[in-house]
């Protein structure tokens, strides 16, 4: 073998066993900072159940002693609840900040140790939180990224004062006490394994400038009924139940309705009603329908359903109508892009001005 090339394979190797040493130095640099070479309870007892960076988070399982589960994941677009439907923003957010934020109140007496164990062996909330994250940087890149469990809870009953959860991370030998500073309350049901607690409640959310054209149909009166289609960049064009140029309008009044689809939620979601009552409503309260496209060709319908109070009509002291019909005078039932198996209510107070007739525009 010629000696230059001998020389270089040995540079080489060296640079290999370099390289090696110099791993091996910061995983055991990470795993000291983090604590891993000293498993005693007693480590750090103020901030053992908070995670440090919640910002490596991606993954959420939560599931409960009675079949309830749910898996919050986190991909490009954001939260997404059993990988189907969007989570509620402001709660992945609480969420997070209550992972982050968890102390330990105070240490449970020994002799209470096997009670407590067992009680959160048949009645907790686990709680599983992944990160992912390379396993070590070096010279600034990072080596063997993947996702890992990083803690698994299990979250019990509220104390007697209300104000702390029992709680044990597995791995340790004791339960704790548990509380989040600021919060009146105890942790656990911030934790729920119900899927539906967890589903964004956004309806619309199309900016003013990216509504391309929208729709209000008044079911019940047609004349009412009128349409939008954009002109400009902030400018758009009414037209009434004909499709005829609506002329003499007020713009504020439009141009603030429009904005608003920027963000409408809905108020309740009914997975469980009963296929009769729900047909019913379907079939006859429909009273109003709202799309909105935008201008990538995206199209969100909102159908709206009166919703019906059936009681007794007093005037005076005397019974004037023994089964009286009236509607809600606060929210309706709705159903959103034409999926008519999911009924949810929706507040006036939310769509106000996106239900009102085509002279609620005109200049008066």
């Amino acid at each position: 073998m010629p000696l230059k090339k001998h020389t270089l394979m040995k540079k080489q190797k060296v640079y290999v066993i370099v390289a090696c040493l110099l791993a091996i130095l910061s995983v055991i640099a990470i795993v000291y900072k983090k604590g891993g070479f000293n498993k005693s309870d007693a480590q750090n007892l103020s901030t053992i159940f908070a995670i440090e960076d919640t910002s490596t988070i991606t993954r959420i399982f939560m599931a409960d002693m009675f079949g309830d589960k749910v898996l919050l994941t986190k991909n490009a677009e954001g939260w997404m609840v059993d990988q189907q439907r969007p989570a509620s923003k402001h709660k992945i957010n609480d969420l997070l900040a209550t992972l982050g934020s968890i102390r330990v109140a105070q240490p449970i007496a020994k002799a209470g140790h096997q009670s407590i164990i067992e009680m959160l062996a048949v009645s907790s909330t686990k709680v599983e939180v992944y990160e992912t994250k390379p396993l070590f940087t070096l010279f600034g890149r990072p080596f063997f990224t993947k996702e890992r469990l990083l803690k698994t809870y299990f979250l019990g009953d509220a104390t007697q004062n209300n104000l702390g959860s029992y709680a044990l991370v597995e791995g340790m030998s004791a339960p704790y006490i548990i509380y989040k500073p600021g919060f009146r309350g105890y942790v656990t049901p911030l934790f729920s394994p119900k899927p539906i607690d967890w589903y964004s409640q956004q309806v619309f959310n199309t900016k003013l400038t990216r509504i391309q054209n929208a729709s209000f149909i008044d079911v019940e009166n047609p004349e009412n009924s009128f349409f939008v289609e954009k002109s400009g960049p902030r400018s758009f064009t009414l037209l009434d139940a004909h499709k005829n140029v609506v002329l003499d309008y007020d713009t504020t009044l439009l141009i603030n309705m429009l904005s608003e689809f920027r963000e409408r939620n809905y108020e309740t979601f009914y997975p469980n009603m009963e296929n009769s009552f729900k047909d019913s409503i379907i079939q006859y309260n429909l009273y109003k329908i709202v799309s909105v496209t935008d201008v990538d060709n995206q199209t969100t319908t909102m159908k709206l359903y009166h919703m019906i109070t059936v009681g007794e009509l007093w005037q005076g002291g005397d019974l004037i109508e023994e089964i009286y019909h009236e509607f809600n005078k606060d929210r309706s039932y709705a159903t959103f892009n034409e999926n008519t198996d999911e009924i949810y209510t929706v507040q006036f107070y939310h769509f106000d001005r996106q239900i009102q007739p085509l002279s609620y525009f005109l200049k008066r």
